[in-house]
């Protein structure tokens, strides 16, 4: 039966049909039947299989970079059955199984419904009843606690148990929950040895004679209970262990036998079906919610659309993200999105600006110390890798690094392992890395200034924001935003309003310092204006040094001649602005003397970095 394949990945949507009865699901030019746009994967991924009673099988291949999840838990090596419409996760991609539909000439015919009620006297037929009824009552089911009723009652009837308990581990509706014969909800004592051993293996305990179990005859509650029989096991979904289902009997004599363990396994089964459904529905809208709250997310430009779909399909994986744009696109605040639509966002947001940390301190601050590892370390100290464990560091500016510190981050990714400054111990971190740089990192790789190494691990996935000139359509809503930040910094009693001429002024700027720009020039006017109406006068666009770089008259104080920015040599904003720097730097340097640690300060950057600069721009040796 021909199998349709909905994908997911990073180069978009789309559908795939195949008609074989095994085929491969594996990396670009793998060769596989399904080809995957995966970070780092070029072979074999997943083995699907369809057998002879048209019955969908899949299997992970072993050794790979991710785990493949699916709604009940991970993909192992060995073949598992899928359901018609199941959904996979393998690694950033999403991958949903179902079959073809039939045309109208190859339907069977139907049957009668009658047909599926079991006949009376039927050994199968009370419980073949009681299970039927229940799934049909899970469905309409809304509340976690309604869930547990229907399913506790439903093991009562269909097994010889004569208590039941659940305990259900879920941030809504969870709890404890009793049922006895005859209809009795009141708690009653259970076997915590049990329950304990099910939480701490994740198995299902079944004691169909406690009297000779060897263990279980030793337990207190079995003795003190007069438990003579006991199922335990967990409650499973979404690759979680949702809570535990736990049931006995306490008459003299009476068992619970493995088809009695089979079919309490499958209403703990069904249970978890719709908790999990719950459970993710909630998920769903609570990421919604979340999605809205992230204003780096919402946009109505079409130069945004693929940025913000890949933050939303990147977030859930753990690879490393390379955040790329002109200085004051929002980086760190994209990176911060990512994380908080991550499953790590209730770890920590370990932000590191490279170029702001002097490189003799960057190691100590990057991996910690030990005391007394170098002068003036007074104590130990963790370094961010370890502070960020559980969560996201993000290493902005991170073209600034110096190359030897480079090939440390770059262990770091490749082991997850630090080593503090004056340690021999080597400390594990779980950390997921997003870097971001404005620079042009394969020309810093071709120059050298720049670990090629490093570049390809740092660049798993790669998000390019666009330039707020690229996106003028939202300058009217990212306004508004910080005028509202402005208000309730400064106190005032009512937002500030824009008057028209000055958002036609915000809307013509050039805005070469992008969103950081918009935000200080805002605030700024917000409190010029004493929490009047914003005009234009109080944005303070007109002064010197911030008109557009194409009609700006040179700044000679600066030393720019006119020819570095209007010979026509450079066409490009970046081009004009390369020059203008390089004009700065000669200056600086010259007005220092040579001297380097004078001219930093004269350009207002670190040693370090003006010293890059200066290398970068062919005015100084490496």
């Amino acid at each position: 039966m021909p199998v349709c394949l909905d994908i997911t990945d990073r180069s978009g949507s789309r559908e795939s049909e195949i008609d074989l009865s095994t085929f491969w699901v594996g990396g670009q030019r793998s060769g596989c039947e399904v080809e995957l746009d995966l970070p780092g994967v070029s072979g074999r991924v997943l083995e699907i299989a369809c057998d002879e009673r048209g019955r969908l099988r899949v299997r992970a291949e072993p050794g790979l970079p991710f785990p493949i999840r699916c709604a009940t838990g991970s993909v192992g090596a060995r073949f598992e059955s899928f359901l018609d419409g199941d959904v996979l996760n393998v690694g950033p991609a999403l991958l949903k199984l179902r079959f073809r539909a039939e045309s109208s000439s190859d339907v069977v015919e139907a049957i009668d419904p009658a047909v599926l009620t079991a006949s009376p006297g039927s050994p199968v037929g009370a419980w073949y009843k009681t299970f039927m009824e229940m799934s049909d009552h899970l469905e309409g089911l809304k509340s976690s606690t309604q869930m547990v009723s229907a399913t506790m009652a439903a093991v009562l009837r269909a097994t010889g148990a004569d208590r039941v308990h659940v305990e259900l581990d879920i941030d809504e509706g969870g709890g404890a929950f009793f049922l006895s014969r005859p209809e009795d909800e009141k708690a009653f004592r259970v076997s915590c040895s049990l329950i304990a051993q099910v939480r701490t293996s994740g198995q299902v305990v079944h004691v169909p004679v406690a009297a000779s179990d060897p263990i279980a005859s030793t337990f207190h509650s079995v003795r003190s209970e007069g438990i003579s029989s006991a199922v335990a096991l967990p409650i499973k979904a979404l690759g979680k262990t949702l809570g535990v289902v736990y049931t006995d009997c306490t008459r003299d004599g009476a068992v619970l036998s493995v088809e009695d363990l089979q079919r309490v396994a499958f209403c703990a089964r069904m249970l978890a079906a719709a908790l999990g459904n719950r459970v993710l529905v909630h998920s769903l809208l609570d990421r919604d919610q979340n999605e809205d709250e992230h204003w780096a997310l919402v946009s109505k430009s079409a130069a945004c659309a693929e940025y913000i779909q890949r933050v939303k399909l990147y977030a859930p994986a753990d690879y490393t993200v390379l955040l790329r744009g002109e200085t004051g696109t929002g980086k760190e605040v994209v990176a911060r999105a990512l994380h908080e639509l991550s499953r790590r966002e209730k770890g920590p947001f370990v932000p590191v600006n490279c170029a702001a940390i002097p490189e003799q301190l960057m190691e100590s601050m990057l991996f910690g110390h030990e005391k007394g590892s170098f002068t003036g370390a007074m104590q130990a100290r963790r370094g961010h890798f370890e502070e960020a464990h559980g969560g996201t560091i993000l290493l902005d500016e991170i073209g600034d690094m110096a190359l030897e510190l480079q090939a440390k981050i770059l262990r770091v990714l490749q082991d997850r392992v630090v080593v503090p400054i004056g340690s021999r111990r080597q400390v594990r971190v779980d950390v997921r890395i997003v870097a971001a740089t404005h620079q042009d990192l394969e020309n810093m790789v071709r120059e050298g200034r720049f670990r090629q190494d490093l570049y390809y691990r740092l660049r798993e996935l790669e998000i390019v924001l666009p330039a707020l000139r690229e996106r003028t359509e939202d300058i009217q809503a990212l306004a508004a935003r910080f005028l509202a930040e402005a208000g309730e910094e400064l106190g005032h009693d009512e937002v500030p309003e824009m008057s028209a001429d000055a958002a036609q002024r915000l809307q013509s700027h050039s805005w070469p310092g992008n969103i950081r720009e918009l935000r200080h020039v805002v605030k700024g006017a917000a409190l010029r204006s004493g929490g009047e109406s914003i005009r234009v006068m109080d944005l303070d666009l007109d002064r010197p040094g911030l008109e557009p770089a194409s009609t700006a008259e040179p700044r000679q104080d600066l030393g720019l001649a006119a020819s570095a920015v209007d010979s026509g040599d450079s066409t490009t904003w970046k081009e004009r602005l390369e020059a203008q720097e390089k004009a700065v730097l000669q200056r600086t340097y010259s007005e220092a003397n040579g001297n380097l640690t004078r001219a930093a300060e004269l350009f207002g950057v670190p040693r370090t970095t003006y010293r890059e600069k200066l290398v970068r721009h062919g005015l100084l040796e490496a």
